[in-house]
């Protein structure tokens, strides 16, 4: 009964777990050892419980402690977690320590503090182990199974597709037509051909559909599958058609820019030091000027300015606008920090205050560059409808682009953010970021 419950429920499990072992029970073991005065931690409330356990499970986010599950683990891995468990403890050590600098007393700050990060560390590797063990036990591995009611041409292109976005979830595929005859039921179904569909082909959708089988086509399939929009599988009139993308949503736009302006405010109170401080790293390197300015395309392609801290050398477009690469010989050895994380970005949030751009959307592109992408990429100009962002859905599901291919798959992220726009969506995002921002990916 387990194992038929795993597939859909994958997620579930390991949410259930890391709930359990990383926040409800050290908060339940430590209340314990509290209520039966174990001469322990007396002084505790419940506020420094949830802040410290908090601190442990946010930080441990952002290290990507959640993020993979390797069933096929072994000794090595595990050793490997251990260290992730200690780089975090040291991180959360510094963050208590920061809290009573400026006067915030947890009363963590005992001899007993190296106990209570022994027992979150060993109900975090307990999390580990048995998270790993039990989906292993209600679930070996299973390959998925989806069939396609089209043509080998259409599974050549899914497949090459995937190839493109770095998908790694083995499928069996499977090309079937409208005779098809045997029992067999797939995972999914999708349609390559819905506007074409024979009689036959109807009654076998309408078989699939009455057994449970999830029917779907190419589109809403990446769709779901990649959470982005391959351009090169979108058709001009059924896309536009599909949604009224920014109907209805003034209220929302309205939350976002209130958003945009408080976390703004905030990051430049709090950043201003780290700005001032590379600012003069990049002054004394090379006395060069600490800021240059770009000219962008926003909202409706209107023309603004954005600001970064300098992170190449002086002059580095003699020969005319250019993308950087990796590796490129321009950035300097200051401008590499602040690229890997993200420093260089914070003199925009200027930009995001006085409305130019907000905090998530798809990048700005340069107007030189937006000449060339919109005639060689179809759909392009779509990123225009929604204002341009610090941070975007591309932004954190695909690595930086340096070549037109590559622009043309971050492109995808930006009409699956434009399509599927929420409140939610933007948190997620914007946890997301930091998170990137804490591991130096991406850059």
């Amino acid at each position: 009964m387990f194992k038929n419950l795993y597939p859909r429920y994958k997620n579930t499990f390991r949410y259930f777990f890391i709930f359990l072992f990383e926040i409800f029970g050290p908060y339940q073991i430590f209340k314990y050892m509290i209520n039966r005065d174990f001469n322990l931690l007396k002084n505790l409330s419940n506020l420094s419980l949830l802040t410290l356990i908090s601190a442990w499970f946010f930080i441990s986010y952002l290290k990507e402690r959640y993020s993979k599950i390797n069933i096929n683990n072994n000794f090595k891995n595990y050793l490997i977690k251990l260290n992730d468990l200690f780089l975090v403890t040291i991180i959360v050590s510094i963050f208590l320590f920061s809290l009573k600098t400026i006067g915030i007393d947890l009363n963590l700050y005992s001899k007993n503090l190296p106990l209570i990060f022994l027992i979150l560390i060993i109900m975090s590797m307990a999390q580990e182990i048995i998270t790993i063990n039990t989906l292993q036990y209600i679930s070996p591995r299973k390959c998925k199974e989806v069939f396609i009611l089209g043509s080998e041409m259409d599974l050549i292109a899914i497949k090459n597709i995937l190839k493109n976005y770095n998908y790694y979830e083995e499928i069996i595929f499977k090309v079937i037509d409208s005779s098809f005859y045997q029992d067999v039921l797939p995972d999914q179904l999708i349609i390559s051909k819905e506007n074409q569909l024979n009689f036959n082909e109807y009654k076998l959708l309408k078989k699939f559909l009455l057994s449970g089988v999830q029917i779907t086509s190419k589109y809403k399939w990446f769709e779901y599958e990649l959470n982005c929009l391959p351009v090169e599988l979108l058709d001009k009139e059924n896309f536009l058609d599909s949604k009224l993308f920014l109907n209805n949503r003034g209220l929302e736009f309205k939350l976002k820019r209130l958003f945009d302006i408080l976390v703004s405010l905030l990051l430049l109170f709090f950043s201003l030091p780290l700005i001032l401080f590379f600012g003069s790293l990049i002054w004394l390197f090379d006395r060069g000027p600490v800021f240059y300015k770009q000219e962008r395309e926003g909202l409706f392609r209107r023309k603004f300015f954005v600001y970064k801290l300098r992170s190449m050398v002086v002059n580095a477009e003699t020969s005319g606008p250019q993308w950087a690469a990796k590796n490129d010989k321009r950035i300097t050895l200051i401008g590499n920090i602040i690229r890997k994380t993200r420093i260089d970005e914070l003199p925009q949030l200027i930009s995001v205050l006085n409305g130019d751009m907000s905090l998530i959307g798809p990048r700005p592109e340069r107007p030189e560059f937006n000449k060339i992408l919109e005639k060689e990429i179809p759909f392009y100009n779509l990123r225009h409808l929604l204002k341009p962002g610090l941070s975007g859905w591309a932004q954190v599901n695909y690595p930086y682009s340096s070549s037109l291919e590559e622009t043309q798959h971050k492109l995808s992220y930006d009409l699956y953010y434009l399509l599927n726009y929420s409140i939610f969506l933007d948190l997620m995002i914007f946890f997301k970021t930091m998170r990137i921002i804490c591991n130096g990916k991406g850059t």
